[in-house]
């Protein structure tokens, strides 16, 4: 668990998605209702990487079988807010 603010990730993610959107040039408005995996032209590869962005942004780790915006058990995938939940909740600080 990482001691960050709930708002402070969620901006973190939202930054780092609106980073790459750019790059792709994707033109999407994001907040944090916002489903990350749903936006067409994001893809999976895509989110992994944004993950290890915010591994360098947050100063943290993120366990290798933690993928932050989807939900194995209810199938689903997450939003901004859902999924910085996830991130609060498993990544922890390098030792």
């Amino acid at each position: 668990m990482i001691d960050n603010s709930q708002e402070q990730v969620e901006e973190k993610i939202i930054e780092v998605l609106n980073d790459i959107t750019d790059t792709l040039e994707i033109k999407v408005s994001l907040d944090t209702r916002s489903c990350p995996g749903l936006i067409p032209g994001i893809t999976s590869q895509v989110l992994v990487t944004v993950m290890g962005r915010l591994e360098k942004k947050l100063d943290v780790i993120i366990p290798n079988n933690c993928y932050i915006f989807y939900d194995k058990k209810e199938k689903k995938q997450l939003n901004i807010k859902e999924s910085t939940e996830k991130l609060v909740k498993n990544a922890h600080y390098e030792k």
